[in-house]
C-alpha cells in the first residue's frame, strides 16, 4: 500500500513540473517597448515643460517598467542650478542634474510599479539656467535656455502575460494589443477560395480593429486559410461561411444556429486561441464583421460564443462633427514660476480641410502672487505665435483667453496647439515662502475649426477621397478570381489605412471577384487591383490609365512624364488615382502591374500616412528596388474644376446674360458701321462715278 501511495505522489510531482513549465514557456519574459507619439521637439524658457502618454496593457503583470529619455540640453547650461523632474499621472519621483555636454545624452529611469494605470500620463519638468546668480529668484529667459527631446524616448516594459480568459473580451483585448500586433502574432483569416461577401465580412472586422491599434509601422494581416503560418499564429480570427469552415471548428458548432444567423464562438487552447465568425446566411456573416468591427461590443462580450441576427444592432456610435474640439477633459494645472507650457493634440476628421474662421477659446485661472506688469498667457499653434493677453489681478479667479486663428493658416488633419503661462514673481519671498504661481486651464476650453469637405482626387488626399462622414464612402473592391499571397498583402495594405481614419463601421464596402456591371460601378467609388491577365476591368479601363499597358498587355508602357524600357515595365507597379470613368462624381483607385507582386509593390506606398504624405500627385510608379516616382496628370484635383470655361458660364445666369448683351452691342456696332460704310461707298459711286475721280 505504501508503494503504491508513493509511486502516485511521484507520478503527481512529475506531471506538475510539465504543466508549470508549458505555461510559463508562453507568459514568461516578456518585453515592449512603446515609443511616445511626439515628434522631436524643443522647449525654450527657464521652466520647461513636456507632457507625453503612453499605456500599459491590462493583460500585463508588469515586472519592470524603463522611460528612456533622448535629449540635448543647452550647453552653456549651469549643471549647479538645471535641474529635470520626471512625474506618472501627476506623481513626481526621479529628479536629476543634466550633465553639461555637447551632444545627445540619454537618461533611464525606472518607474514606481504603483503609480501605472492602464492610460499614464508622463511629464518632463524642470529648469534650464545658463548661469548662477545671486537673483535666483528672478531669472532671465533667452533663446539660449533650451532642452530638445528626441524622437525615440520611450517606454520599456518587462512583463508576464496573462493568458486569455475563455470570453470573446478577452480573446479581443489579446488579438488587438500592441505586442501582439507588434510580434506578428494576429491575424485575420478567410477561406482560400473566399467568396465576395466572405472578404467583405473580414474587411469590416479588419478596419474596424485598425482602426484602434496603436503601433505606427505593424499591421494586423489579413491571410488565406490555405496559408499554413497563419495557422500557426496563437491568435486567429477566422471569418468565413460554415461549409468552409475547418472541420476541428465546424464540428463544435450546430449547423441549424448559423442558417439565418451568425455564430461567434471562441476556442481557447494553450497553444491557439481562435475566434470563429460563421454563417450560413451571408447577410447575418458582413453583420457580424460589422459586429468585431465595433470595440464597444467586443468588450462587453463577456461569453465564449455570441448569437448576431438581424435584431442586433452593430453600428458604432458617433458624433457628428461641429468643428468644436475640447482641449481638456478635466483641467490642466501648471505649478511653478515664470515660463510654462502645456501642450494639446488636435485631431481633423481626415475627409475635412481647415478654412479661414477658426478661434479659440481658453477659460483659465491663476494664482494672484504675480507681477501682474509681466505675466501673460500666449497661445502657439504648430510653434506659430497666434496672440498674447496680460494676466489681471482683478481676474485670477477666473478669466478668459479668445483668439481668431490668422487667415490662411494652414493645419494639417494632426496639429499642436501650445499655451504657454509666463508666471512672473516681483519678490523673492513669494518663493521663499513656498507660494509657487500657479495657472489652470479649465474643462470647458475648446478650439473651433472651421471646415470644409476636401475633394481634391490626388494622393496627398488618400485615403479622405474614399472617406464620407467618417466612414466608407460608399466603396466597391474589385479583385482578381483567384487571390494569392501578393494579393491579401495588398488588401492588408489598403485595408489597414482606411481603417485607421475611419471612425464608424456604417458605410458599405462591396467586393466583387468578377468584373461588375456598367450599373455597379457606377454606383459605387472604386479600388481595382490587378493584372490585365487576371483582372478584365484593368484591360478595358486601359485607356483611361495614365501608365498604360501595350497593345498586348505584357508590359506598361512609355507615356509624357516617363519613358518606360519594355522589360523595365514588366517589373514595375503603378497605383494611379482618376476619377471615374464610369461616374464623374466618384473616384477609382487602380493598382496595376504585369504580375501579383508588382500589384503588392505599388499597394506598399498606400500602407501608412507617413507613406502617402510624400506624394502630391496622382500616380505613383514603384520597381522592384523600391525607387519610387510620382506624377501629376490632371490639370484640376476635383471633378467640379473640370468643368469647360462654356459650362460655367452656362452655368452662371448672370455671366451668360451679360455676354448674350455683349454679343448683342458687338453685332449691332457692326451693322451700324457696315451700313455706314456701305452708304460712304454708294454715294461716291452716285456724285463721281467711282472713288478714284
Amino acid at each position: 500500500m505504501k508503494k503504491l501511495v508513493l509511486m502516485l505522489c511521484l507520478l503527481l510531482l512529475s506531471a506538475v513540473p510539465t504543466a508549470v513549465h508549458a505555461e510559463t514557456e508562453e507568459q514568461s519574459n516578456h518585453t515592449y517597448t512603446q515609443p511616445f507619439q511626439n515628434v522631436t521637439s524643443s522647449l525654450t524658457g527657464t521652466s520647461v515643460k513636456a507632457t507625453m502618454y503612453f499605456s500599459k496593457i491590462d493583460y500585463w503583470d508588469v515586472k519592470k517598467a524603463t522611460f528612456n529619455l533622448n535629449y540635448q540640453i543647452t550647453q552653456l547650461e549651469s549643471s549647479e542650478v538645471s535641474d529635470i523632474t520626471v512625474a506618472v499621472n501627476g506623481v513626481k519621483f526621479y529628479s536629476w542634474r543634466p550633465e553639461k555636454s555637447e551632444g545627445i545624452q540619454t537618461q533611464t529611469v525606472d518607474i514606481p510599479l504603483e503609480l501605472l494605470s492602464n492610460t499614464n500620463t508622463l511629464t518632463i519638468e524642470g529648469q534650464i539656467v545658463n548661469a548662477e546668480g545671486s537673483d535666483n529668484y528672478k531669472l532671465v529667459q533667452t533663446p539660449a535656455n533650451w532642452l530638445t527631446i528626441y524622437d525615440g524616448s520611450n517606454v520599456n516594459f518587462q512583463y508576464d502575460l496573462i493568458l486569455p480568459e475563455n470570453t470573446i473580451h478577452s480573446f479581443y483585448n489579446h488579438f488587438v494589443g500592441a505586442d501582439t500586433i507588434a510580434n506578428q502574432q494576429s491575424a485575420v483569416i478567410v477561406p482560400e477560395a473566399a467568396k465576395a461577401e466572405e472578404l467583405t465580412a473580414a474587411s469590416y472586422a479588419l478596419t474596424g480593429i485598425s482602426r484602434i491599434i496603436t503601433t505606427s509601422e505593424n499591421y494586423l494581416p489579413i491571410r488565406s486559410l490555405a496559408d499554413e503560418k497563419a495557422l500557426q499564429l496563437p491568435y486567429q480570427l477566422i471569418i468565413g461561411l460554415y461549409d468552409q469552415l475547418p472541420e476541428e471548428y465546424k464540428k463544435d458548432i450546430k449547423k441549424d444556429d448559423t442558417a439565418d444567423k451568425a455564430v461567434l464562438r471562441f476556442f481557447n487552447s494553450e497553444e491557439k486561441h481562435v475566434l470563429i465568425v460563421t454563417s450560413q446566411d451571408t447577410t447575418q456573416l458582413m453583420n457580424a464583421g460589422r459586429y468585431i468591427a465595433n470595440q464597444e461590443l467586443m468588450t462587453q462580450t463577456e461569453k465564449s460564443e455570441k448569437i448576431v441576427d438581424e435584431n442586433t444592432k452593430t453600428f458604432t456610435s458617433s458624433l457628428e462633427f461641429d468643428g468644436n474640439i475640447p482641449l481638456t477633459s478635466s483641467g490642466d494645472k501648471l505649478t511653478g514660476s515664470y515660463h510654462q507650457e502645456q501642450v494639446y493634440f488636435v485631431d481633423l476628421p481626415v475627409d475635412r480641410n481647415n478654412v479661414n474662421g477658426s478661434s479659440l477659446d481658453i477659460h483659465m485661472k491663476y494664482s494672484d502672487n504675480l507681477d501682474f506688469e509681466n505675466s501673460l498667457a500666449t497661445v502657439y499653434v504648430n510653434d506659430l505665435p497666434i496672440g498674447s493677453q496680460k494676466l489681471s489681478a482683478a481676474k485670477a479667479n477666473g478669466d478668459r483667453l479668445q483668439l481668431n486663428f490668422p487667415d490662411n493658416l494652414e493645419v494639417s488633419d494632426a496639429f499642436v496647439i501650445k499655451v504657454a503661462f509666463d508666471l512672473n514673481v516681483d519678490n523673492p519671498e513669494v518663493l521663499r515662502n513656498s507660494a509657487t504661481p500657479w495657472a489652470l486651464i479649465e474643462n470647458n476650453s475648446n478650439v473651433f475649426i472651421k471646415t470644409e469637405e476636401s475633394k481634391d482626387v490626388l494622393f496627398s488626399n488618400y485615403p479622405n477621397v474614399l472617406i464620407q462622414n467618417q466612414t466608407y464612402a460608399d466603396l466597391a473592391i474589385v479583385t482578381p478570381k483567384k487571390l494569392d499571397a501578393n494579393y491579401f498583402k495588398t488588401l492588408t495594405n489598403l485595408l489597414n489605412l482606411l481603417g485607421n481614419y475611419v471612425q464608424s463601421n456604417t458605410g458599405d464596402i462591396t467586393f466583387y471577384n468578377e468584373e461588375p456591371s456598367k450599373k455597379e460601378l457606377e454606383a459605387h467609388n472604386l479600388i481595382i487591383l490587378g493584372t490585365p491577365s487576371d483582372n478584365s476591368l484593368i484591360k478595358k479601363m486601359n485607356n483611361q490609365l495614365y501608365f498604360q499597358y501595350v497593345e498586348d498587355f505584357s508590359t506598361i508602357t512609355s507615356n509624357e512624364k516617363l519613358s518606360v524600357e519594355s522589360d523595365y515595365g514588366k517589373t514595375i507597379g503603378t497605383a494611379q488615382l482618376l476619377f471615374s470613368p464610369y461616374n464623374k462624381d466618384a473616384v477609382s483607385l487602380v493598382l496595376t502591374g504585369t504580375d501579383s507582386e508588382n500589384v503588392y509593390l505599388a499597394s506598399t506606398q498606400l500602407k501608412s500616412q507617413a507613406n502617402t504624405s510624400i506624394y502630391q500627385g496622382d500616380a505613383i510608379v514603384v520597381d522592384s528596388n523600391y525607387r519610387r516616382y510620382d506624377y501629376r496628370f490632371k490639370k484640376e484635383a476635383s471633378s467640379e474644376e473640370e468643368q469647360s470655361v462654356i459650362s460655367r458660364i452656362i452655368g452662371r445666369k448672370d455671366a451668360l446674360l451679360y455676354g448674350i448683351v455683349f454679343i448683342l452691342a458687338v453685332v449691332t456696332v457692326g451693322l451700324t458701321l457696315y451700313f455706314i460704310i456701305k452708304r460712304y461707298y454708294d454715294d461716291g459711286f452716285k456724285k463721281g462715278g467711282g472713288l478714284d475721280e
